[in-house]
């Protein structure tokens, strides 16, 4: 491990240490997300017509903010553009542009990992899909995690490209219209009789981690991250923190 990814390691665990009480928050979080989820499934396939665009909704505008650890930073950065103010801070220290990146990888890649920790299992009781449900085995439960993982990689590509080049009220706007685009494709895909919720636990059901939904997912999701990564870190040399 060279120094950099050594200096990220070190970023990403003081950002913990400072905010390691609104862990709670994600924990609290991810438990009502599976829970509102279930209210809008139906495992039988006898779900009502307003059913599976809700769950569709709620997956694809809610899950990608399981790449967030909940902190002062994230919870005020619309009124104190914190963001913004950390990359001051850290401008101001010997370290590269690459390693402030990296430790946002780090807090990406662990915060899906703690967050799905707690929501793919609670989404799995939570709306019936285990035991004689569409989903009966481990490795298919992980192949629909995975699955989500991907896409939520996808947005959260965006999400970082906003996070280190936008001011606060810039980057909720662009936030607010990524989730509006995703939540419309939800309502896309039901008016087309289709349900992305049951696709995905069908394809995880039918080839577990073989699945080709959840490579493609997967493939997608690490190609928009590292394509976005790439363009905010030659944009953010040269971005005016004042």
């Amino acid at each position: 491990m060279n120094n950099n990814w050594k200096d990220a390691w070190v970023i990403f665990k003081r950002d913990i240490r400072l905010d390691r009480l609104y862990l709670i928050w994600n924990v609290i979080f991810m438990v009502y997300l599976a829970v509102a989820i279930s209210v809008f499934t139906d495992s039988s396939g006898k779900a009502g017509v307003f059913m599976n665009p809700m769950a569709d909704f709620m997956l694809l505008t809610l899950l990608p903010v399981t790449g967030f650890y909940f902190s002062r930073r994230s919870f005020s950065y619309i009124k104190e553009d914190s963001y913004t103010r950390m990359l001051q801070y850290y401008r101001t220290l010997p370290i590269q542009l690459i390693t402030i990146l990296r430790g946002r990888f780090i807090q990406l890649f662990t915060a899906m990992l703690f967050n799905g920790i707690v929501f793919y299992p609670a989404l799995y009781l939570f709306t019936g899909i285990a035991g004689d449900g569409p989903l009966g085995h481990i490795d298919e439960l992980l192949a629909l995690a995975l699955t989500w993982s991907g896409y939520a990689l996808l947005i959260n590509g965006i999400f970082i490209y906003f996070e280190f080049l936008s001011e606060g009220r810039r980057y909720f706007w662009i936030g607010s219209l990524v989730m509006l685009i995703a939540g419309a494709m939800a309502f896309l895909v039901h008016w087309l009789d289709g349900s992305m919720l049951a696709f995905t636990l069908e394809q995880s059901r039918r080839y577990s981690l073989l699945s080709p939904s959840m490579w493609g997912s997967l493939v997608l999701g690490g190609a928009s991250l590292a394509i976005f990564s790439k363009i905010t870190l030659s944009k953010l040399g040269r971005r005016d923190l004042i």
